[in-house]
């Protein structure tokens, strides 16, 4: 499949308000294949941003809201969109930042 029409079915299914996977199985598309196109959207648009401005991209912030006394809960949740990482007391701050550059290069 050509990339413009990859890139185009991306578009399709995040427009869509569907999940990525419940668009996939709606319109018959592996969605392991559509994992693969959307990193590589991704990492294009990272590369032309990139181009474009010739410096590094800036961060995205999102809203954090305490939900509870950490010492009470003993985790921390990071939730975007249908991703939910727990952090519990004691995690590698490595093995969550691999994490994190997965969920970057899906999202």
């Amino acid at each position: 499949m050509a990339s413009q029409e990859q890139l185009a079915l991306v578009a399709e299914c995040r427009a869509s308000g569907m999940t990525a996977k419940d668009w996939c199985e709606a319109r018959g598309i592996n969605y392991r294949h559509y994992v693969y196109w959307a990193s590589r959207v991704n990492r294009a648009q990272r590369t032309n941003q990139d181009h474009h401005d010739q410096q590094q991209p800036q961060p995205q912030w999102a809203l954090v809201k305490m939900t509870g006394e950490p010492e009470v809960i003993g985790e921390i949740r990071l939730v975007c969109g249908r991703w939910t990482i727990c952090v519990g007391t004691g995690f590698s701050p490595v093995l969550l930042a691999e994490v994190l550059k997965v969920v970057d290069g899906i999202c």
